[in-house]
């Protein structure tokens, strides 16, 4: 597995672009799970990071996350990250349960229709992925994790990098959610990636 080469502004662009229609569907789709709520994506960020950079752009390292880790299946070697601080988790849980004045931690339910709504989003991502660059993707089964950003990206290797593609997603009505929608690919498969979009 190869560690991802820093990308020119055309490359950027052109990811960018796979991670809009990716992050775009992901958002049309949770929605629909919430109940048509309106879920709004922010212009996806593209970069080649380390993890240092990766946990600072989840808004820190020491900051309580739930997250649903995904491996992609397919001709990509990476990773589909579904990240929400603790309060998000909560009040999309809730929501997910049609239950939004309910107050406390998560509960066990609530963590279930977590994980369901992520496989659900996770796929809706990865297939219009995979219809852009022209191969068929699918998610893993997750791995859930509770707990800091931190114990999410692991420890800082340096001059490892990886290709991020991020978009932050959030809810237009209350009780708000919002969170990070995240793609992660090695080298080769950035490489691969980009050709397919005519763009090596």
């Amino acid at each position: 597995m190869s560690a991802a080469a820093l990308l020119t502004e055309r490359q950027e662009d052109a990811l960018r672009e796979v991670a809009n229609l990716g992050s775009a569907s992901a958002a049309s789709m949770l929605a629909r799970l919430v109940g048509d709520v309106g879920v709004l994506v922010d212009v996806p960020v593209v970069l080649s990071a380390t993890q240092h950079q990766l946990g600072w752009l989840l808004g820190g390292r020491d900051v309580k996350i739930q997250a649903a880790t995904f491996g992609i299946e397919g001709e990509f070697n990476g990773h589909l990250w579904w990240v929400l601080r603790e309060g998000d988790a909560t009040r999309l849980g809730q929501r997910l349960l049609a239950r939004p004045g309910v107050s406390g931690p998560l509960s066990s339910s609530a963590a279930a229709a977590l994980s369901e709504a992520a496989n659900i989003v996770a796929s809706a991502c990865l297939s219009s992925i995979g219809t852009l660059v022209h191969t068929n993707l699918l998610p893993s089964t997750p791995t859930l994790t509770t707990g800091t950003v931190k114990a999410l990206v692991g420890e800082d290797i340096p001059e490892t990098r990886q290709t991020v593609l991020a978009a932050n997603f959030m809810s237009t009505n209350a009780p708000t959610f919002a969170g990070w929608l995240v793609v992660l690919l090695d080298g080769d498969s950035t490489h691969r990636a980009l050709e397919r979009l005519g763009m090596p």
